[in-house]
């Protein structure tokens, strides 16, 4: 049996595993600002329709995003204060390079 200390802690690493990638940081960066048409989020992050679906399905799979059909057109837009509390201490330590969707290289210490 689970405690909710290792309850949490294993949400806590699914969440941080998810926003660990590159692209779907990029692209939650970009819905806290926004509704965003799928054309339009695969522009600002420079990925073909097909592979931001992919990122896509897997935010939805955690709930992070919404969706909101218009005819033909989806938009989406960022749900989780958690996703916008972790944004905001990604740009307080890294700067608004995260939108951008630059490498950020941590030099290691030690091994």
């Amino acid at each position: 049996m689970e405690t909710s200390k290792s309850l949490a802690s294993a949400d806590a690493a699914a969440f941080l595993t998810l926003m660990g990638n590159e692209k779907r940081l990029a692209i939650m960066s970009h819905l806290i600002d926004a509704e965003l048409s799928v054309g339009t989020i695969a522009d600002k992050v420079d990925l073909s329709q097909s592979a931001l679906s992919q990122h896509l399905a897997k935010l939805r799979a955690f709930d992070l995003v919404q969706t909101r059909r218009d005819r033909q057109t989806i938009y989406y837009s960022c749900r989780s204060d958690a996703v916008r509390q972790l944004l905001l201490l990604v740009d307080q330590i890294f700067g608004s390079e995260v939108k951008d969707v630059s490498p950020v290289r941590l030099r290691k210490t030690g091994t």
